[in-house]
């Protein structure tokens, strides 16, 4: 088998995957790689989508150059710096800690800059928050991760959102192949059977009841409610948490529901929409990049609890995996969630040692962050 290499120029010669996942691939990724991603995420700049096809697996692999605003799906740097190094350790609440932290970013932000941290190719990368893997065999991923230092000969190669839960073959068909296991970030798995047993999956299911929200289709917004739902979203990821998540736009809210890019969900009372998920699915399991409610509204409302409630009932009925992302972690601990580490695998030894110091760097540093995220439930 021979991996292919598609841009923007010779997309047209691709003969798309008769699968659920080509299929998906084919509504998603075109029109970013025809219209450029910029028109549906704001704040991906510098960047050039492409895709790899090995057999029937679509993976979509993004190159990137320095750009201070990039989002940290398309951005190393923006990643563990600006986002996991400036603004994460405020979640430590430690200030001591914190301080000290924030006191050495500053020479590191430096030499990441100087050592051309973000000249990557991220694999398997569709500009989310959490990349869900497709069915993809040993010798598929073998023979990818042989052509990537050939096409990119002068980028890191980074496979995004590795985890040991879900696809652990992947993880260790990459080890073989000499790739470094980078801490990322810490997730959560949820079994939505298991979690359906729990007290508070019942407690959130009476709320629900209580707070009187019809869940709406994504397909049956209107698009007001769309530019609504797409101020929630704002609401959480960006104003309460950080710019530096994907800013999602109008035009992608209309990609979501028109060609269900993202099933979407929504809590509306009154006529309004207060909260909205959008959850797509992948080789048995979902995830949910889209999440957002009224961040005004009284904490009673218990909007986030109920849009994980709607999650989790997605997953139930469809019989899938959930995977709930980072973030918030004793909350879906007690709703059964379990959490894992995801993990960069990372390729530069094609690279000079210069442009190798910064990802070994990170992964000795991933080496006492990853006890302390566990132990504190991130």
């Amino acid at each position: 088998m021979k991996p292919e290499l598609f841009t923007r120029e010779n997309i047209n010669d691709i003969t798309w995957p008769s699968t659920a996942d080509g299929e998906y691939a084919r509504r998603y990724l075109l029109p970013m790689m025809m219209d450029g991603a910029q028109k549906y995420i704001k704040n991906i700049y510098n960047t050039q989508l492409m895709i790899a096809k090995v057999d029937d697996v679509i993976i979509p692999i993004t190159i990137s150059d320095f750009h201070l605003d990039n989002t940290y799906t398309v951005s190393p740097y923006s990643h563990y710096v600006s986002y996991g190094g400036y603004e994460e350790v405020k979640h430590l609440h430690n200030p001591p800690v914190e301080a000290l932290i924030k006191l050495l970013m500053g020479p590191i932000a430096k030499y990441f800059r100087s050592a051309d941290l973000d000249k990557v190719a991220y694999v398997n990368n569709y500009l989310l928050s959490t990349n869900l893997y497709p069915s993809v065999n040993s010798e598929q991923l073998s023979a990818l991760s042989e052509a990537l230092p050939k096409w990119f000969p002068e980028r890191v190669i980074v496979f995004r959102s590795v985890d040991e839960k879900k696809n652990p073959h992947i993880a260790d068909i990459l080890k073989e192949k000499n790739y470094d296991m980078v801490l990322s970030r810490q997730v959560w798995y949820m079994d939505a059977e298991e979690a359906s047993h729990t007290r508070q999956y019942k407690e959130d299911v009476r709320v629900l009841r209580k707070n009187d929200y019809e869940i709406v289709d994504g397909k049956d917004l209107s698009d007001d409610e769309l530019a609504r739902s797409l101020h929630l979203y704002n609401m959480l990821y960006l104003e309460k948490y950080s710019y530096y998540n994907p800013q999602f736009t109008f035009e992608f809210m209309k990609l979501a529901r028109d060609s269900e890019i993202l099933h979407l969900r929504a809590l509306r009372r009154d006529g309004q929409i207060n909260a909205v998920m959008g959850f797509f699915i992948r080789n048995g399991a979902m995830t949910q990049p889209l999440f957002g409610y009224d961040t005004s509204l009284p904490q009673e409302e218990g909007l986030y609890r109920l849009l994980t409630l709607i999650t989790l009932q997605e997953g139930l009925r469809r019989g899938l995996l959930v995977h709930a992302s980072g973030g918030v972690g004793k909350f879906k601990k007690v709703r059964g969630g379990k959490s894992v580490t995801e993990y960069n695998a990372v390729f530069a030894k094609h690279l000079p040692a210069w442009r190798q110091r910064p990802w070994k760097l990170i992964k000795a540093i991933s080496k006492y962050a990853i006890p302390y995220f566990k132990k504190m439930d991130f």
